[in-house]
């Protein structure tokens, strides 16, 4: 299986957790690139570009078009907002970067923490039906689980992944 891990702090532990499994993993941060290079079981490739000093991650036209020449089964991404209206991060490169990131996969998940949810940030990414699935903790309120069963969202608890 190939899956995509776009950066973050919370895709970082994603990362921690396909450790030692025979898996290929392209990746846009370089911090989950500095993690998995030793590992014999993964094989690695990293997106080039431009590095975004606050997350560590590789973003811009080099990044995207590179990103045009791949394909993986799962993205797992992770963003600074979740509403009814989607998906929001911080940065307009990384924007550009993560919608090229959804365009090479079969499936889209989304990991964040409850304080996501009802959020905006800068730049708007996509609506929730770019998602298949979001990994959330058990904070997440009803109200919000709601929103993401309306949309056609699954929602997977934090507690119920299986490493």
């Amino acid at each position: 299986e190939t899956v995509l891990l776009d950066g973050g702090t919370t895709t970082f532990e994603v990362a921690r957790a396909l450790a030692g499994r025979p898996i290929q993993v392209v990746t846009n941060s370089i911090p989950i690139a500095q993690l998995l290079a030793g590992d014999r079981r993964i094989d690695l490739t990293v997106v080039g570009g431009y590095v975004y000093p606050r997350t560590g991650a590789t973003v811009g036209p080099m990044a995207t078009r590179f990103l045009t020449s791949v394909h993986a089964h799962r993205l797992v991404m992770s963003v600074a907002g979740i509403t009814e209206r989607g998906l929001f991060n911080s940065n307009a490169l990384l924007v550009e970067t993560e919608d090229q990131m959804m365009r090479v996969v079969d499936e889209v998940l989304v990991v964040a923490d409850h304080t996501k949810f009802g959020q905006q940030s800068l730049a708007f990414l996509c609506g929730l039906d770019r998602v298949a699935r979001v990994v959330v903790d058990a904070g997440l309120s009803d109200e919000h689980r709601e929103m993401l069963e309306r949309a056609r969202v699954g929602v997977v608890s934090a507690g119920e992944v299986r490493a």
